[in-house]
């Protein structure tokens, strides 16, 4: 079943040598266990990870093309004044290929360019009506998908997960 982690990672001995004045007190020592589970955790977060990279290296079908238009939509959503070079910062785009993905969305009436507001020059991109309602047509489609992907797990195991991965998220990116 997808997301199920596969085997149990193997511990990685040290290179270091290290000499040991004795046992360690009981306080400092990890319980077996938990040690063993944050391995797991880290093994399956590398696997995650991984995924997310092969995603990104290029798989191009329909499902790709929705998360894509979700972004950018999602994104114009939230954030009101952003130029090209801006949004393309935060979607990892290059300038090329946001004008295109402004173009595309824009013949289908789904952006609109507006006058950039507080005195800067230029043009920012917003959503039209028509962009709100395909968002939302997106959200609850997606929304639906992870529904499924996660309809066999207790509501408590979904809130630790959660609790989990804000907790990765300051591990990989720790604040300045």
């Amino acid at each position: 079943m997808p997301g199920e982690v596969l085997g149990v990672p193997r511990r990685r001995t040290r290179s270091v040598c290290v000499v040991e004045a004795g046992p360690a007190p009981a306080a400092e020592r990890p319980e077996p266990r938990r040690e063993e589970a944050v391995e797991t955790l880290r093994y399956a977060l590398n696997g995650f990870l991984s995924a997310i990279r092969a995603d990104r290296a290029g798989r191009a079908d329909p499902v790709d093309a929705d998360a894509a238009r979700h972004r950018l939509l999602a994104t114009l959503a939230d954030e009101l004044d952003l130029d090209n070079e801006r949004l393309g910062r935060v979607l990892g785009l290059s300038p090329a290929a946001v004008r295109d993905l402004l173009d595309v969305h824009g013949r289908e009436g789904l952006v609109e360019a507006v006058r950039a507001g507080r005195g800067r020059g230029g043009s920012v991109a917003r959503l039209t009506p028509a962009g709100r309602r395909e968002l939302y047509r997106l959200d609850a489609l997606f929304r639906e998908s992870w529904e499924s992907a996660f309809a066999d797990l207790p509501a408590e195991e979904l809130r630790t997960a959660a609790r989990v991965l804000s907790r990765l998220s300051g591990v990989l990116i720790p604040s300045r």
